[in-house]
């Protein structure tokens, strides 16, 4: 019995003094990028988003960011926006927070053509370490032409299989 609980607390030692991993540390342009190849001509964002819109638009403070990228729609019309993040120290949680209200605040009060809303309805937020994704892009459903019905839930899973995508490239640089 006292041979068991010295070979338990040894291994519990050990396992306890393995060594942690390193933090990655990747180009948010880099991560932007492969998500953007991934998507390739169904890749629609096309605005470059600043730090000014980063602040006032997002509710991101400057001094909460080490690197970020963002694009999002030139027209009214089309919801895509593509925005990676690389949080400074101690500062994701802020960064996952405000995304998180951004996020709100489209579904909920932003003015979305109906079309759009079921896209905006299932962006996807998701973080890694330091670095936060939001995507809100990828092809989109299409709709019957000869005016027959379509079932919605076959609509939500291809939009949402579509914005996984992006989210897969994204946690591809943390595996």
């Amino acid at each position: 019995m006292k041979k068991l609980v010295v070979l338990f607390l040894t291994l519990g030692l050990l396992m306890g003094c393995a060594p942690t991993p390193a933090p990655v540390d990747v180009d948010v342009e880099e991560i932007a990028q492969a998500i953007k190849d991934e998507y390739g001509d169904d890749y629609a964002p096309s605005l470059d988003y600043d730090e000014t819109h980063m602040v006032e638009r997002l509710g991101i403070e400057a001094q909460w960011v080490e690197a970020f990228f963002g694009q999002g729609p030139m027209f009214t019309m089309s919801s895509d926006e593509l925005i990676v993040i690389k949080a400074t120290e101690g500062n994701v949680a802020k960064v996952v927070a405000a995304m998180q209200e951004y996020q709100r605040y489209l579904k909920e009060e932003s003015f979305q053509y109906p079309m759009n809303m079921p896209r905006v309805q299932n962006a996807m937020l998701v973080s890694e370490g330091d670095y936060v994704v939001f995507v809100l892009t990828g092809k989109h459903f299409e709709y019957p032409n000869d005016g027959s019905d379509f079932d919605e839930q076959e609509e939500i899973d291809f939009i949402k299989a579509q914005f996984q995508r992006g989210v897969d490239v994204f946690k591809s640089f943390f595996e």
